[in-house]
């Protein structure tokens, strides 16, 4: 599960995207458009429009900064995910070893309890048979791990190209928005006012849209989860599987030594 609390953190990037919105509602830009606004001008050409390409720049410069970190987060959350994806093999590397070791003992003594030919043979196919199931198990837990890493992988993929078509278009309509404006002022220098207005609700309209497409977030974390449930599912299936066949073959086991007393 903490698998999947990382991928909805990393899959959604709410803080990072949802700071582009920030930006053009009423920003540090936004609010120096505003204060100056605020106040009755009687100069031909308005303050807004005075400061207009100025003001542009920097909207245009933090959008483009903040765009930049977006795709620097998502590198960094790559390199994360393939950390944490070798640290499990290692362990399971570790843990298969340990494993190996400790069932050659166990078959070793089992060996030196065989004193008959039947009971040497009964013993030859009890390893098999162990040999057999631990195969199995493993190749099916690798299975499983394998199929939840490649939806994982995919999932986080298909959710940046989406984010970031969402960015670029969301990028597009604020430029727009800041061409109107400036043209508005090219035409009119003294409306500014009025072109303040619709640059202010040009920016709402984009921030909306932009908020309204955020819930697919929610589905990236159902497709995660969706997936760890699968995996676990395989998991303990293997699991079942694999006690079935120890209990078989300690029976056989049991029943030869018995019959060759």
């Amino acid at each position: 599960m903490k698998r999947i609390t990382k991928f909805s953190q990393k899959v959604s990037l709410a803080g990072s995207v949802l700071s582009l919105i920030c930006l053009v509602t009423v920003p540090a830009t936004s609010q120096a458009l505003s204060s100056r606004l605020g106040t009755t001008t009687t100069a031909k050409t308005s303050p807004f429009c005075t400061n207009a390409s100025t003001d542009a720049s920097t909207i245009t410069s933090k959008l483009t900064d903040l765009q930049g970190k977006v795709g620097q987060a998502w590198t960094t959350q790559g390199q994360k995910v393939t950390s944490d994806e070798q640290q499990v093999d290692q362990k399971v590397a570790a843990a298969r070893q340990h494993a190996d070791t400790q069932r050659a003992s166990d078959l070793s003594k089992l060996e030196a309890k065989a004193t008959t030919g039947l009971q040497q043979q009964a013993v030859q196919t009890y390893e098999a048979s162990i040999n057999q199931a631990v195969s199995a198990r493993r190749t099916a837990y690798d299975a499983a791990r394998s199929a939840f890493r490649t939806g994982l992988s995919s999932a986080i993929s298909d959710r940046h190209t989406a984010v970031g078509g969402q960015i670029s278009a969301f990028q597009n309509s604020v430029n727009g928005a800041i061409s109107t404006a400036e043209a508005s002022c090219a035409s009119n220098p003294g409306g500014g006012p009025a072109t303040r207005t619709a640059f202010v609700a040009s920016l709402k309209s984009v921030r909306q849209t932009f908020q309204s497409q955020r819930g697919d977030d929610t589905k990236a974390k159902q497709t995660a989860q969706q997936l760890a449930a699968t995996r676990n599912a395989a998991f303990r299936t293997a699991d079942q599987i694999f006690q079935a066949s120890l209990q078989t073959a300690r029976q056989t086991l049991d029943q030869a030594f018995k019959s060759s007393v």
